[in-house]
């Protein structure tokens, strides 16, 4: 999928000021402002607003009027309204920064609640479990337990080694549990889960 980075604008405000004299035809008549917001997009998804624009226009003649040609008033007045629409942007304009936190609340989560369950899960092996290994250099891997005694499980090595964690399932295939066969005491197993060499355990 493309993800695509960019501004865009979204009006806010759109007001009238009455009997102003408009510095283009010198006519005294109202003026039309718009206070434009624009924002930080990815993909479509407002991220945050980055800055607003006032777009000003003279009732009478159709014209732009820059803002530093109105009067002192005028200018105090579009300032003021200028902030109260930082004031009243829409939840909306920060969707992105929203689903951002609410993925890394998320995701920390879901590390803990595995955790926990793991946790449980490496003090009572069974036939069956599924247990996600990282090694000292990195590589993740699985092993299946095969047998479980009073005091010993017994397991085989998966012959295939990914770099994320991610990619686990897919080497997580019955081919590829082969002829690497190790036991461990159910002490031994403890102490790889303490040492987090253990990550996960799933149990069918």
């Amino acid at each position: 999928m493309m993800v695509l980075i960019g501004t865009n604008g979204t009006c806010l405000s759109n007001e009238t000021i009455s009997n102003i004299k408009c510095p283009n035809c010198n006519f005294h008549s109202s003026i039309n402002y718009k206070i434009f917001t624009r924002y930080t997009s990815l993909t479509l998804i407002p991220l945050f607003p980055v800055g607003n624009i006032v777009h000003i226009e003279c009732n009478n003649c159709s014209k732009e009027i820059d803002f530093e040609d109105l009067d002192e008033n005028t200018k105090i007045k579009l300032i003021d309204e200028n902030k109260k629409t930082n004031q009243r942007r829409p939840i909306w304009l920060f969707s992105g920064i929203i689903i951002l936190v609410c993925f890394i609340i998320y995701y920390f989560f879901s590390l803990y609640q595995t955790d926990n369950e793991t946790k449980v899960l490496v003090r009572t092996p069974a036939f069956g479990d599924i247990y996600n290994l990282k090694s000292s250099n990195g590589y993740y891997s699985t092993m299946r337990i095969d047998k479980v005694t009073k005091d010993s499980v017994y397991t085989t090595q998966n012959d295939y080694k990914v770099y994320l964690q991610s990619e686990v399932k897919e080497i997580d295939k019955t081919e590829n549990y082969t002829n690497s066969k190790i036991s461990y005491s159910k002490k031994d197993l403890l102490k790889l889960f303490d040492n987090d060499e253990i990550v996960a355990i799933t149990r069918k």
